[in-house]
């Protein structure tokens, strides 16, 4: 029974992290695009982790998110006065970005979708026992 357990509590790790995942595609904003070459510099860019790169590729497989830019250079902004400047070494990665797949699971759609379903096929299941109680209940002549 332990060993079901664990195994239970190490699926609900591994979805809270593809989930984890998909919120930090989400939280990305563009702040400005830098000339020339056309770099946009992100804000609240997702992290470089082994985690992050573990769900995201959980979530590709899934459908859930598509390669917006590959090979992109990233690096941190560093800003000198109103000026930004580019590091000199910027590292290539790429860059996802949410399908509505995605967005479903972050709001949870379909979640919501069986729960109305349920909710609807009790309410009929009830309205069809409460009709044939009436139609017994009835005087018969």
């Amino acid at each position: 029974m332990l060993g079901v357990t664990n195994t239970m509590l190490k699926d609900f790790r591994r979805e809270r992290q593809v989930r984890r995942a998909l919120r930090a595609i989400a939280r990305q904003r563009v702040v400005l695009v830098l000339q020339p070459g056309n770099v946009p510099v992100v804000e609240r860019s997702p992290p470089n982790e082994e985690w992050f790169q573990l769900g995201v590729r959980t979530a590709q497989i899934r459908g859930w998110v598509e390669v917006l830019h590959e090979n992109l250079p990233t690096g941190t902004v560093q800003m000198k006065g109103n000026t930004p400047q580019l590091p000199g070494s910027m590292i290539p990665e790429t860059h996802y970005k949410l399908t509505e797949g995605g967005w479903a699971v972050l709001n949870r759609s379909h979640t919501w979708l069986l729960a109305t379903f349920f909710v609807s096929s009790v309410g009929l299941v009830v309205s069809a026992v409460s009709l044939v109680v009436a139609w017994l209940s009835m005087p018969r002549p």
